[in-house]
This record gives C-alpha cells, sequence and structure tokens, in this order.
C-alpha cells in the first residue's frame, strides 16, 4: 500500500489508530529495506511478518474491505490461477516453505498478502514475465525507441548542415545537371567527328585495307575525348525555350576556342 493511500484510509480515525497504522507501515519499509541489504531469508520472513500485520490491521480498519482472507493454501493457489498468475501447487508450496507467503495464526492468508506475493515472485500468465520485468521490458523499449530517433535527428542535423555547406543539390537540379553534361559530351562528340574526319580519311590514304588502323585512331581519340571530358572544367550551356527538357547546345569554351 502507499503511504497516500494509507493516509487517507486513518484519515478520521482515532490518534490511537493513526500511530499504529504508521508504525506497522514504517516497519514494512524497513524490512524492504533490510531484506534490499542483504537478501537472508530470516531479512525476508522479517519483511513479510511486517506486510503480514501491516495487511490484518488495514482490514480489522477498514472493516474487512482490504483485507478479504483465503482460508487455506488450495484457496490460495485457486485464486492465483485466476487472477492470471503462473503457478504450480508445488511452487506455491516451496514458495512457502522459503518464507515467501506466510499464514496467520488460523492458517487462514489475507489477500492482501497473497496479491504482494504474487507481485513479488510470480510470473504472468499472459506475459510470461514478473509485474517488475514487464514494466522493465516496456521502459527499455520506451528507450531504444528515444536513442532511434535521437540518431535519426543527429543524422537530419547533419544533413542539413552538409546541404547548407553546399555538398548536396536538390534532386531536380542534379538532374538538370546531369542533362547538361550529357548534351555537352553529344555536342563535343559531334563537334570532334566534324572536325576530324578530313584527318581521318587523309590518314589513312583513301586506303580502306587500312580500316583497322583507322578504328585504332578513333580509338585513341574517342579515348582523349572522354578524358577530356571527364575532367573538372567549366562550361558555358544555352538550353533552347521551345525545348526546356532537353539540352539542344552544349558547348566547351575550350572547344570554341579550336
Amino acid at each position: 500500500m502507499k503511504k497516500e493511500d494509507l493516509e487517507k484510509l486513518i484519515e478520521n480515525k482515532p490518534p490511537e489508530i493513526k500511530a499504529k497504522a504508521i508504525l506497522l507501515f514504517n516497519g514494512v519499509a524497513s524490512g524492504m529495506k533490510n531484506y534490499q541489504t542483504d537478501s537472508s531469508t530470516g531479512n525476508l520472513k522479517n519483511w513479510q511478518a511486517a506486510e503480514e500485520a501491516l495487511g490484518a490491521y488495514i482490514a480489522e480498519i477498514s472493516r474487512g474491505t482490504t483485507g478479504e482472507t483465503l482460508p487455506n493454501t488450495a484457496a490460495v493457489l485457486d485464486h492465483l490461477k485466476e487472477a492470471g498468475w503462473k503457478v504450480t501447487k508445488t511452487s506455491l508450496y516451496r514458495h512457502q516453505s522459503q518464507g515467501k507467503l506466510l499464514p496467520q495464526s488460523d492458517g487462514s492468508y489475507t489477500k492482501y498478502a497473497v496479491e504482494k506475493y504474487a507481485k513479488t515472485f510470480l510470473k504472468q500468465t499472459s506475459t510470461g514475465k514478473r509485474v517488475g520485468e514487464a514494466a522493465d521490458a516496456l521502459q527499455q523499449k520506451k528507450l531504444n525507441q528515444d536513442i532511434e530517433l535521437q540518431a535519426i535527428k543527429i543524422e537530419r542535423e547533419k544533413f542539413n548542415y552538409a546541404k547548407e555547406q553546399g555538398l548536396y543539390i536538390p534532386k531536380d537540379q542534379m538532374e538538370i545537371e546531369l542533362a547538361t553534361r550529357a548534351g555537352i559530351l553529344v555536342a563535343g562528340l559531334k563537334h570532334w567527328v566534324q572536325s576530324n574526319t578530313a584527318d581521318w580519311i587523309a590518314a589513312m590514304g583513301g586506303d580502306t585495307k587500312r580500316t583497322g588502323e583507322l578504328i585504332n585512331l578513333m580509338s585513341r581519340d574517342v579515348d582523349e575525348h572522354i578524358n577530356h571530358y571527364a575532367s573538372s572544367r567549366e562550361y558555358e550551356v544555352v538550353i533552347a525555350e521551345e525545348e526546356k527538357e532537353n539540352v539542344t547546345i552544349a558547348q566547351e569554351n575550350e572547344i570554341n576556342e579550336n
């Protein structure tokens, strides 16, 4: 029971009832602290006994509203299974022998103690985990999501910063750039063919038997032109208004000079 719930329960009770309830509540807190410091069987029994005493007193002052009892171990087992806890007769008796669930003097068990035992030591049938483990798993999942979101945020900020530095360009601008470069290549190849045809024919002396030599010569010139195109240079590009989607005229300044 939480402290605020207990305070609400004893709010209008006589001073002696308030004092005893607070004393028993502090006893539970002390027992839990001792068990966390030293998880011995003795500390566990003391903690459970303090909880039993508090539960019994709460049942007394609240006229049974929070302290319904189960008459025996069989009733406890049925109650736990109906409440969705994973438990067997063997495990329940073992836990009793270990002091994890203690009966009252008449052999009955308060529901408060049974529910506290279940939340502390048993797994839920639906999840296969203890209450604390389920909460931890949920918290871990939320933490992982927060980490992923933070990583995405950092990557987005990195990308935006790189964009501000001019390291990225919009996709549509990239497509225009590619089209422009392709136009430059086509225009350059056409200009190259026109400029070198006479030289090729002259180089072969009009002899068709020298076709192989002509092919080698053209291949060499193609390699030179592609290497020239691939190098980093500035180009002057003119795009006709009537054909906005196609590059119609693209000439390199160096070609114009030739």
